[in-house]
């Protein structure tokens, strides 16, 4: 049938050739005509996931151009859910609980599902029929922890049931540490206890100064597999699994504007603070302070964010889109951290967000957003009372004079 054209039409199980420029078609092509609703493998489970997935893709398209509020954020939400679908994929899709391996959530380019530009996250996909090991190293980054989950609920959720951090990890002098994931208590270091179930494990490395800090290193096994093992094949419902999985993330993180306080958006440039007991611990720190944020100003504004600087282990602060994506951190300057920023003469911490660069040393650069999401991160104690920045609206050519008053003020 090469270079010629068809016209099919199916009804019910019947092959009607309406057309074919080259006349009539030969008996040989009728076989080829099979209706798509009789092939066999139409109801496997993984055909039936793909299928809801290009679904759930088309209902999310459908979402960010309902809720973007300029063409920026229309097109910029089709490239977020590609790059949301690529993330699930490659952690969820791609996971195998059978011979995990760690998925690292973020590339150069890619942070969304508000993930901190300063920070390194992976994921692992896990499964309470086998007993697992890791071991690694602490490196040297200002915060690294494990979040390990157990088995998701209906919804998608799951509950957490073990957490450690480079303090509790009780690493040995090297740095070296073992974490022992199995029904039964093994006598290993940092035992949990995953007799009720295990889903996945979600690591994060802050870091201050990414030329001076070394990342945490780690590799996971199946207790009692060699090396040379041989692993069962993939079945049709371990794949569908995946896919199902992959729908779940995508859908999720291309919603968050929608389900994590989308109030914030009434109430601009006014933060509240926020720990993972709000989020949930599946998808926030233990360590974690939150004060999450909106943004609003025009071309000509500029937003002073003032605070004031804690003794805590890390902080960091960063910009993200109505569709909590980092905003194009890997070439503007849309996040800082305890590393990189300068406190002022009188003590406070002082950031200035803007379309570009502004005449402090903390400046943030909207990304060309007129609205969008502030985060900041604080990681120390649970208990600590972190006062929540103040945040003036004002025009960008009053911004030299209010800073100088400011600083004076005090």
């Amino acid at each position: 049938m090469i270079g010629r054209v068809m016209w099919v039409a199916l009804v019910g199980s019947s092959v009607w050739i309406l057309g074919c420029e080259s006349g009539k078609p030969e008996a040989t092509d009728l076989p080829a005509l099979v209706a798509k609703d009789e092939n066999p493998y139409r109801a496997l489970q993984s055909v039936q996931a793909f299928e809801r997935l290009q679904a759930t893709l088309e209902a999310l398209k459908e979402t960010v151009l309902e809720d973007a509020e300029t063409e920026r954020e229309a097109s910029e939400g089709m490239r977020a859910i590609l790059r949301v679908l690529s993330m699930s994929s490659d952690v969820t899709g791609d996971a195998n609980p059978k011979a995990p391996h760690f998925a690292r959530m973020d590339t150069k380019i890619r942070k969304v599902g508000g993930d901190n530009p300063d920070a390194e996250y992976d994921n692992i996909g896990l499964d309470h029929r086998w007993d697992y090991v890791i071991r690694g190293n602490v490196g040297s980054v200002s915060h690294v922890s494990f979040t390990i989950t157990g088995s998701r609920a209906a919804s998608g959720r799951a509950p957490m049931i073990g957490y450690f951090n480079e303090r509790t990890l009780a690493p040995d002098e090297r740095g070296d540490f073992e974490i022992h994931l199995t029904k039964k208590d093994d006598g290993g270091p940092n035992w949990v206890d995953t007799s009720s179930g295990i889903s996945s494990i979600l690591i994060r490395q802050y870091i201050g100064d990414r030329g001076s800090e070394t990342l945490a290193t780690y590799e996971i096994a199946v207790v009692g597999r060699l090396p040379d093992s041989e692993i069962p094949y993939s079945t049709d419902a371990e794949v569908a699994r995946g896919i199902a999985g992959t729908v779940y993330s995508t859908q999720y993180m291309m919603t968050m504007h929608r389900t994590i306080m989308p109030e914030l958006f009434d109430h601009p440039n006014r933060f509240s603070r926020l720990n993972s007991d709000d989020f949930g611990a599946d998808i926030s720190g233990t360590d974690n302070l939150y004060m999450l944020a909106t943004f609003q100003i025009e071309e000509d504004e500029a937003l002073l964010i003032e605070t004031v600087p804690l003794d805590v282990r890390y902080w960091n602060i960063a910009i993200e889109s109505r569709w909590h994506e980092s905003v194009d951190y890997l070439t503007r300057r849309t996040h800082r951290s305890l590393s990189d920023a300068v406190v002022d003469v009188d003590g406070k911490l002082r950031f200035v967000l803007a379309h570009g660069k502004t005449p402090h040393p903390n400046w943030l650069d909207t990304g060309g957003h007129n609205e969008g999401f502030m985060t900041f991160r604080w990681v120390g104690e649970r208990e600590t009372e972190a006062p929540v920045p103040t945040v003036i609206r004002m025009k960008r050519s009053e911004v030299p004079a209010a800073l100088a008053d400011r600083i004076a003020a005090r």
